[in-house]
Order: structure tokens, then C-alpha cells, then sequence
């Protein structure tokens, strides 16, 4: 019987390429993509992670649904820990999350080839969507660059090193928000982002449009 961790990996790689990672910006790591801005009026202000908010709480809404599997992958720099702690806030955001339910795993130079110290705590867990308060964690991400704006992804005053990835296993999609300026959704097949594309192509990142228009002609 495979692992958790093992089923994981096995999905990216026969669903992207074998030893696909996830990583930021995801937008750039596979052909099939989309690129949203999230930023509307002035930084800093209610009025603008208000907006934050909806914007990628429906494009959220549109690729997820309570019918679908769900990977919830949460990623952290190392430091000084072995894993990421349970008492995070995101693990809060899952309905009912398990000490169990959740596989530990680490990744070295996902960012910096050469560097020692690039290595990364993951946590990976599968469940179903309507189990993830996702608005939190969406105005957690939002909040990323803005200490002491509450929630956060972490609860001490410091700019997050934390990264949070959406798979859903059913559509062979994964949605990231990077931070209040936007986020990137990828698909197996471009068949899949069609419905959001023609939906909100107007929110998308005005400096990857006609790239990502050449991929719907």
C-alpha cells in the first residue's frame, strides 16, 4: 500500500513531469497556465484585502468544489525545526485535522541550487474541500508582506516564509496564491482552466496576458 507522501508524488509526476515540485512562481513551471492580479486602489488599506480576498476566494470557489480531493500542501523554510509545527495556523483552518492525517517530508535546493541552507519542511494532507476554511488562509496569505495585520500564517510579527499549495486531484489542478498581489493556477490540460480563463480574463496579470492568451486561441 503506497503512503500518503509516496501517492503525492506519484500524482505530480504523472500529471506534469516526473520530479515536478511545487514551487513559486508556479506560473512558470508548466506550459498550461493562469496568472491573476489581485490588486485594486490603495495598498494597505481595508478597502484593498477586501478585494484581495474576493478575488481569490472566487477563483478558488471555481476551481474547487466539495465533490473533489484535495492535497493541502503547506511549505516552510527549515530553521531550526524538524517539521512544521501542528499548532500553526493553517492546520487550524483544516475541519478536524489529525496529527495523523498529515505526511512530513523535506525538500533541499528547491530554490537555490547551491545553497546548504535551502532546505524546506512540507506537510501534506488529503481531504476534502469543504473541510478548508479557504478564505482564512487566503487573507492569511494576503497579510504575508503586512505584519501586524491579523490572521497570519505566522503568529509572531515577521514577513512568512510559508507557502501554501492547493491540488485538486479530480481536475489535476493546483492553485496557488503567492501573496496580496496575485496567484497562479496550473492544470495538466488546458481544457481544464478554459472555464476560468473565459470567466475572469479580465483579472488577469496585464504583463502575462498574451502569453496566456495565445494558449486559449
Amino acid at each position: 500500500m503506497k503512503t500518503l507522501k509516496q501517492e503525492y508524488i506519484e500524482f505530480l509526476s504523472d500529471n506534469f513531469f516526473k520530479g515536478f515540485q511545487l514551487r513559486k512562481p508556479l506560473f512558470y513551471s508548466w506550459d498550461f497556465g493562469l496568472r491573476f492580479d489581485l490588486q485594486v486602489g490603495e495598498t494597505n488599506t481595508d478597502e484593498y484585502f477586501n478585494e484581495v480576498v474576493r478575488r481569490s476566494a472566487t477563483l478558488y470557489e471555481l476551481a474547487f468544489d466539495n465533490l473533489d480531493s484535495v492535497y493541502f500542501v503547506l511549505m516552510d523554510r527549515e530553521f531550526k525545526r524538524n517539521k512544521i509545527r501542528f499548532s500553526n495556523y493553517a492546520f487550524h483552518q483544516l475541519s478536524g485535522l489529525l496529527k495523523s492525517e498529515i505526511s512530513y517530508t523535506k525538500v533541499t535546493n528547491l530554490y537555490f541550487p547551491n545553497d546548504k541552507f535551502d532546505k524546506r519542511n512540507i506537510a501534506i494532507i488529503k481531504l476534502s474541500p469543504d473541510r478548508i476554511n479557504y478564505r482564512n488562509i487566503l487573507t492569511a496569505i494576503a497579510h504575508s508582506d503586512f505584519p501586524p495585520r491579523k490572521p497570519r500564517l505566522d503568529d509572531f510579527g515577521m514577513f512568512t516564509a510559508k507557502e501554501v499549495y492547493f491540488v485538486n486531484i479530480d481536475k489535476k489542478l493546483v492553485f496557488n496564491m503567492y501573496d496580496d498581489r496575485g496567484l497562479d493556477i496550473i492544470a495538466s490540460d488546458v481544457e481544464t482552466l478554459r472555464p476560468i480563463y473565459d470567466k475572469y480574463k479580465n483579472w488577469l496579470l496585464e504583463y502575462n496576458k498574451k502569453q496566456i492568451d495565445k494558449i486559449f486561441e
